[in-house]
């Protein structure tokens, strides 16, 4: 069994995530990790899924998953007292919701203004 490390924020690594790739996908992840001189490929996944940009793919669960969280931070804020005990953790989701939707519209603005640009 592997040792157990603390992050540098002093935390316990503790949970496990898995998923499969496919070989070509396992030599670019490899060939990324080098690049980027990360020693392991955990510090360039965890590095790469809360730090870098992710291209949102919409449908509807993801609407349904946005309401559901809303809802959800709706009733917390309910709950809470002004501010005074509000946890940064708790609007985590809002700050994601928030810059999937800006990307969504800035991608709209750069289709319109494509179109524009052709039509001219």
């Amino acid at each position: 069994m592997s040792e157990k490390n603390r992050d540098n924020k002093n935390r316990w690594r503790n949970v496990t995530i898995a998923f499969r790739m496919s070989p070509e996908e396992n030599a670019e992840l490899d060939l990324r990790v080098k690049l980027c001189g990360y020693q392991t490929r955990q510090e360039y996944i965890i590095e790469s899924v809360l730090h870098q940009k992710v291209t949102a793919v919409g449908n509807p669960l993801m609407l349904v998953q946005f309401r559901k969280q809303l809802r959800g931070i709706e009733e917390e804020l309910k709950r809470l007292p002004p501010f005074e005990d509000a946890d940064g953790a708790m609007f985590t989701p809002n700050r994601t919701m928030l810059e999937i939707l800006n990307a969504f519209a800035e991608e709209r603005n750069y289709e319109r203004r494509k179109k524009e640009k052709a039509q001219k």
